[in-house]
């Protein structure tokens, strides 16, 4: 962002050189002068202020991240913990939290939130034993029988 227009700086330079011993009502090149070195601090402070903001996103990004992984985590847990309870489980299964994803980055990496579809259906219930495909002990005897 450029403070001054070139324009401007065109007349401030006029007054600076060419019509520096001329004074109109209340313009001459010292009130010039004060009013672009005015115009230079509040840039200044615009610039300091965009670098404070961009950290503050920076880092409300980063919690924002944290959180979110935390709550993916918390659903899973509660998901296992409702796995008898239907109605607590249907209220669980209706939560559609977005996606991690990582985006390479020169200098690193970076977690960006990203939408999602919602999840596929979890399939109910426990998953069935395995037949025993233990050998039977035939025609073996306890000894002391």
């Amino acid at each position: 962002m450029q403070a001054i227009p070139t324009p401007i700086q065109t007349v401030l330079e006029l007054f600076a050189n060419d019509l520096a011993e001329v004074r109109f009502a209340d313009v001459d090149a010292k009130t010039l002068e004060q009013i672009a070195t005015n115009v230079k601090a509040a840039a200044e402070v615009v610039a300091s202020a965009e670098v404070a903001l961009d950290a503050a996103r920076a880092a409300l990004q980063e919690r924002q991240e944290i959180l979110l992984q935390h709550s993916q985590r918390a659903l899973a847990y509660a998901r296992v913990y409702a796995e008898n309870d239907e109605a607590m489980s249907a209220r669980l299964e209706a939560i559609t939290l977005p996606r991690v994803t990582r985006r390479p980055r020169t200098g690193g990496e970076t977690l960006v939130l990203s939408a999602t579809l919602p999840p596929a259906p979890r399939v109910r219930g426990r998953a069935r034993n395995p037949a025993n495909t233990e050998p039977m002990l035939e025609g073996l005897t306890l000894t002391g029988e």
